[in-house]
């Protein structure tokens, strides 16, 4: 992933590059020639800082509504990066650019978060229209009025927004992210949207899948004097938004920061270790939907792990990963959503035909709808989420995966105890180095050195343990141990 992009800080009024990028709509608000397609793919797809030729993985996601007699939707992939930029141009510049959207997050092959690469922006789709006080409003009067939203709730301002031709994008850039970091995610999309529920938040439209207009482009369906899409605000430079560090972002946003969650867990356990583990913690649903989204990483390594050329499952394994990905994902809040997921699921594992996929999946699918819905079913004389639960051992034991598979392939949560207890190990040593800890072995080192200096002083000064405990402005305990060391090492 692309090295982290630091937060710029807001602006109160829209910033204009100069005379020549600035022009009114008939309606008033502003016009930015200067993000059109280029600028767009460039700010939700940038270049990758880490490699010398900027080049990433992954693919774009184009779509265009168009009315051919037989359907009304053609979508295409293109590769992240200069060709994508082309096709944005070449695709405005051959149609005259109705309707045409693109992804905003990459993608491996197709078009869904089970076949995710990079996150790299936050969104919320505002159609104010259906609000009865915004919808006769000007595009860049709500802009500013959502402005001034967001600061009063002090939340951060988006990066740049769109007017879409009936309502408006709002876009937060950040760094780009793995899917390990889609739960945390998917929260700052809901904690957004309902932030401004007022100006006609979509909230059927906060998945990772979704596509939006092209900036450039225009909406056959608004009025004349509207259907352009145009940048109407921006923070930092129109040509360059303002991009945020995704921990800075969701910090803002959500309840609980990440600083919060360590500190909740730390005195939860606490509490454990006192037997009394009753107060505050994290909400549950975050840390099932983190395992799962863990889960889910997992089974795809796994499943690349076995069938590294094509990624296809053999007869005798499909039915089980299928259904154990499939459900997996209704744990990651795609609910709206999830009949297109497992179409790719699918397509990455199998030769099953979308018949055969729903007729297997049906009762994943209902139960991710219904826990959407908020239903609860009875079990053992209490309320649960109707979703599938396993334990690591059940899904290990249902797909065979043996010890040195667990290690070859890279998995975290798909493990037995005795590498979940090595995991935790390495968890440990990399906590305490990025705390600015020295290495044990350093630490040992330093001892050793210590302990024969103190050998020699000993020998040579007279110097007793009070003494070399002064010098060396550590405990007499401490000289003890580094002594005892150091004369072992000589023997």
């Amino acid at each position: 992933m692309s090295a982290r992009l630091g937060h710029i800080p807001a602006d109160q009024s829209p910033i204009l590059s100069g005379e020549s990028c600035q022009h009114f709509w008939p309606d008033g608000t502003y016009r930015y020639d200067v993000f059109g397609p280029r600028q767009h793919l460039s700010a939700l797809h940038p270049e990758n800082t880490r490699t010398r030729s900027g080049l990433r993985k992954g693919v774009v996601s184009f779509a265009q509504r168009v009315v051919d007699g037989r359907k009304n939707w053609k979508e295409w992939t293109v590769p992240v990066g200069g060709d994508a930029i082309l096709q944005a141009e070449e695709i405005l510049g051959r149609t005259g650019g109705e309707d045409v959207y693109i992804s905003q997050q990459s993608f491996g092959r197709w078009r869904g978060v089970a076949d995710l690469t990079a996150l790299g922006s936050n969104y919320v789709d505002l159609d104010y229209h259906t609000r009865a006080r915004w919808k006769e409003q000007r595009p860049g009067d709500v802009a500013a009025a959502v402005l001034h939203k967001l600061e009063e709730q002090g939340l951060p301002l988006p990066s740049y927004t769109l007017s879409t031709g009936r309502g408006l994008v709002c876009v937060w850039l950040t760094e780009l992210l793995p899917f390990a970091v889609l739960p945390r995610w998917t929260l700052v999309q809901k904690a957004l949207a309902e932030a401004l529920t007022e100006f006609g938040a979509d909230k059927r439209a906060l998945d990772a899948a979704r596509v939006f207009r092209l900036a450039g482009s225009v909406n056959s369906r608004a009025e004349w004097d509207r259907r352009h899409v145009e940048m109407v605000w921006c923070q930092g430079r129109p040509e360059a938004p303002a991009r945020y560090q995704f921990g800075t972002l969701a910090d803002e946003v959500l309840p609980f920061t990440q600083a919060d969650l360590v500190s909740l867990r730390a005195a939860r356990a606490t509490r454990k270790a006192e037997g009394r583990d009753k107060g505050i913690k994290p909400a549950k649903r975050l840390t099932q939907t983190t395992w799962w989204a863990t889960v889910f990483q997992d089974l795809q390594r796994l499943r690349l792990h076995r069938n590294p050329e094509t990624g296809a499952l053999p007869p005798g394994e499909r039915d089980t990963w299928i259904f154990l990905a499939a459900n997996a994902l209704s744990w990651i809040d795609v609910p709206d959503v999830m009949n297109h997921q497992i179409k790719i699921l699918v397509r990455q594992a199998t030769d099953w035909t979308d018949a055969e996929a729903e007729a297997r999946l049906s009762t994943v699918i209902k139960r991710a709808k219904q826990a959407a819905s908020g239903l609860k079913l009875e079990f053992d004389g209490r309320e649960i989420d109707p979703r599938y639960r396993f334990k690591a051992s059940t899904i290990v034991e249902w797909l065979g995966i043996d010890p040195a598979e667990q290690r070859a392939a890279g998995l975290r949560a798909l493990v037995d105890e005795d590498r979940r207890r090595e995991l935790n190990t390495e968890r440990t040593r990399q906590s305490r180095h990025r705390r600015g800890a020295a290495d044990r072995s350093a630490q040992q080192a330093a001892r050793l050195e210590m302990g024969r200096e103190c050998l020699y002083l000993a020998s040579n000064s007279g110097m007793n343990r009070n003494d070399l405990a002064a010098r060396f402005g550590v405990s007499a305990g401490q000289i003890s141990k580094a002594m005892k060391e150091a004369r072992t090492s000589a023997q």
